[in-house]
This record gives C-alpha cells, sequence and structure tokens, in this order.
C-alpha cells in the first residue's frame, strides 16, 4: 500500500540550536533570511524556493515570530536559547538518498533512546520535526533506498512541516494536539498551493471501503491532492456531512477519517480569517506559550464563545460563505 503520508516524528535534540546537530556528515550550507539550508548530496530546493514564502504565511498571522527570528528570542521548550548568535535561523536538512537519511535517524535515535517501532517508520516515511523546533530533516530520493534514485518532489512535506514548526515554536511546547499541528500544516500548504497534498492516511483505500464518506460519486468529490479542499468541504457542510468542534479537537491519525482531516484544516483556517479572529488565535497561542492547556476550554473563551453550539453555527456559516476559498 503507498500511502500519500507524512508523520513528523517529533525527536528530542539537546544540541545548542543552529549547531550542527549531526557533526559526523558532511553539509554544504546557505544561509537564507531566515533559514539555514544544510544539503547532502543534494541541491537546496525546494527549501531554497518556499522556505521564506511559509515563513510570510506563518508571519501574517503569528506576528511574533520577527522577534523570535530577527532578535533570536527564540526558546525551546526546555526554555533554552538558540544560540548565541545575533539571529535565529531555523535548519532544513535535505539529504539525497536512504543511507545518509538513515544515519541521520539513526544519530537522533541512539541520542535519545527512540523506540524501535519509532525508528522504522521514520525511516519508511523518509522526513522529520524536531521537537525542540529547530530542524527538520527530509530525505529527497526514497528513504528505504540505501543508494538514493529519482529525486521526489517534496515541495509539500516541506511547507506543511514548516507550518506546523513555525507555529509551535510560538507556544514554546514540544506537544500539541494533532488538530493544532496537522491543521496548520495544512493551512500553510493551502495559502503556499491552494491545495492539500499531505494525508496522514490512504485517502483512496479509505475511500473504497468508505463509499459514503464521498460528497457525491463524481470525479473531484472527494478530498485529494488535485482538489480545492475549500469548495469539497462547502459541499459537504451544506449536505450536513460535518464533523463536530469535539470530534475535530479530539481527532488522532490511526483513527483518522479524510472528512476529519478536511475539518481540521478548515477550523484552522476559520480561526484566522479576520483580523479580529486572528488576534484571538494570537491570544490563544500566547497562552499555551505561558504553559496553558489548548483545551476546547481555552479554545472557546479566547475566541469569544460560550459553548461549542455557538462556535460551530459561525464556523459552518463561514465554511459554507465564499469567504472559506
Amino acid at each position: 500500500m503507498k500511502w500519500k503520508v507524512v508523520l513528523s516524528l517529533l525527536v528530542t535534540s539537546l544540541a545548542a540550536g543552529q549547531t550542527l546537530h549531526f557533526p559526523d556528515l558532511k553539509w554544504k550550507e546557505k544561509d537564507l533570511d531566515h533559514f539555514t539550508i544544510r544539503t547532502k548530496g543534494t541541491g537546496t530546493d525546494p527549501a531554497r524556493k518556499y522556505s521564506e514564502k511559509t515563513y510570510e504565511v506563518m508571519l501574517e498571522i503569528l506576528p511574533g515570530l520577527e522577534r523570535d527570528f530577527e532578535k533570536n528570542e527564540f526558546r525551546t521548550p526546555g526554555g533554552q536559547e538558540a544560540g548565541k548568535e545575533d539571529r535565529f535561523r531555523f535548519t532544513i536538512y535535505l539529504v539525497e538518498n536512504g543511507h545518509d537519511f538513515h544515519s541521520c535517524v539513526m544519530i537522533d535515535a541512539n541520542r535519545h533512546n527512540w523506540r524501535s517501532g519509532n525508528v522504522q517508520i521514520t525511516k519508511q516515511v523518509g522526513n522529520y520535526l524536531d521537537s525542540m523546533n529547530r530542524y527538520l530533516v527530509i530525505c529527497k530520493s526514497d528513504p528505504e533506498q540505501s543508494g538514493g534514485g529519482r529525486e521526489k518532489d517534496r515541495k509539500e512535506i516541506l511547507v506543511h512541516n514548516l507550518g506546523t514548526a513555525l507555529m509551535k515554536s510560538r507556544t514554546h511546547q514540544a506537544n500539541l494536539p494533532f488538530w493544532m499541528t496537522a491543521g496548520m500544516g495544512y493551512y500553510a500548504e493551502h495559502m503556499v498551493f491552494d491545495r492539500c497534498s499531505i494525508y496522514y492516511l490512504d485517502f483512496e483505500a479509505y475511500y473504497r471501503e468508505n463509499p459514503d464518506a464521498k460528497v457525491d460519486a463524481r470525479k473531484g468529490g472527494t478530498l485529494g491532492p488535485q482538489e480545492s479542499w475549500p469548495r469539497i468541504l462547502r459541499k459537504l457542510c451544506k449536505d450536513d456531512k460535518r464533523v463536530s468542534l469535539e470530534k475535530t479537537l479530539a481527532a488522532q491519525i490511526i483513527t483518522l477519517s479524510p472528512n476529519e482531516s478536511g475539518y481540521i484544516f478548515a477550523l484552522n483556517y476559520f480561526m484566522v480569517s479576520t483580523d479580529e479572529r486572528r488576534k484571538k488565535y494570537q491570544e490563544f497561542i500566547t497562552s499555551i506559550r505561558g504553559n496553558v492547556k489548548p483545551t476546547k476550554d481555552l479554545l472557546l473563551k479566547t475566541m469569544g464563545y460560550g459553548d461549542d453550539a455557538s462556535f460551530e453555527k459561525d464556523w459552518y456559516d463561514w465554511m459554507m460563505s465564499s469567504k472559506f476559498k
């Protein structure tokens, strides 16, 4: 089974930020305004082309990122500084083949005692995000082929992970609920590419086994990498195929459906869809940064709602409007 998936397995790293996290490997390095790209056996794309675009998307909804990067106010979940440099740069590691990717995986696995299952899944998926929110590692060819091979287009994986990482960096937290991490990754993808392509499950297999989940039987009637998610989700919402706020917030990878993926995206988008909502979302992130758990009660209170029903009314109305695009 081929899974269209990104699983940003989170690893704990103790090294100071903006150091060489894998010093035993030889890297070429290029600095951008907000990113350091380190490559081994490959070029700097897609990072050179899309990382700064993703930063601008996230800066619009999280203006505090500017201080974190420009003034080096970035802190890890443990409160450590990223380094002694004048500014913080997020590091993107790009490797050409599975052998070098596996080397990175095993360095982190041995350093931080990963479980064998996590090591195996990471090797299969071909990318992972540091839980200290400082770096991302991506294999550009088949990660299970040690000799490399034809490089694949990794731009969606890059943007999705950076959207997640930049949001997480503002919270100073290592562990956030799936609806926040995946949802902001989807939001970044949509804003950069006008589509969402990264799955946490096999959509095609799911629809074969659950045909009633489709919007309709026509081509283009399901969520997919070539479709506009707002258009499909608008139809789902109008047809009363809705996912409640409670269920959206409780979504997990192991039980995820395509529709839940869509509503996770729509929820994050709704929360930053106007200037007023964006300010409230920033307050929500600030509360989490202060070690307040991102519960449903906190979300409702910060966004100005007294209960699920009132939130869902505005959320669903927005989803069914032309503003959701």
